[in-house]
């Protein structure tokens, strides 16, 4: 996949996540989150069983895949909409459940050989999610999944900020403007209507 490309899957799917970012802004812990953090060891499970979490993982990293570039899968989305659903999306958990059945049931349904979606091939998970992609559970599914590529990694996505590195956008808190820019007298009366300082 390009540059260009990506770049648009992310901005076409960008808009599905923003319920469960705006959900996240709302539930967020008391204190602060460090920005920086960078985290190496995965969070724990706190909704899906370790079954549960490898298929929606397998199914989030057909979504966001690790082609040219980080996915779901290195930015620990299956993580964060685990964590999601265990605090601000506990609404879903119902239709994310159910959802692995159907999930499930549409695999076996055209690979009767298989155990699980997990264990088909790239192409076959493709063909069974093309089957399920009108339903509720996958587009919940799909905004998720962006939502935990471009969340603060503190809440269990986005490790080490792979996602914002993949869109090129910078972990730094604190942007510095050019070196004396601001201060010349010209960008002063532009901005403040006078140049003393």
């Amino acid at each position: 996949m390009s540059d260009l490309s990506r770049r648009h899957f992310v901005e076409q799917l960008g808009a599905l996540s923003a319920v469960w970012l705006l959900a996240l802004s709302t539930e967020r812990e008391s204190g602060t989150h460090d920005h920086a953090h960078r985290t190496s060891q995965p969070p724990r499970l706190r909704f899906f069983d370790r079954a549960q979490a490898a298929e929606i993982e397998a199914a989030a990293e057909r979504i966001v895949p690790s082609d040219d570039g980080p996915g779901a899968r290195e930015a620990n989305a299956v993580y964060f909409i685990d964590g999601g659903l265990a605090t601000f999306a506990k609404d879903q958990q119902k239709l994310f459940v159910d959802g692995l059945r159907a999930l499930a049931s549409a695999a076996r349904e055209r690979y009767p050989q298989a155990e699980r979606f997990s264990a088909l091939s790239a192409a076959q998970q493709d063909e069974v999610l093309r089957a399920i992609e009108k339903t509720p559970f996958f587009e919940a599914l799909r905004g998720a999944t962006i939502a935990g590529m471009f969340a603060l990694p503190s809440y269990g996505g986005n490790r080490d900020y792979v996602g914002w590195t993949a869109v090129g956008m910078s972990t730094d808190p604190v942007f510095a403007p050019p070196f004396g820019h601001y201060d010349q007298p010209a960008v002063r009366r532009k901005l403040l209507g006078r140049s003393d300082p």
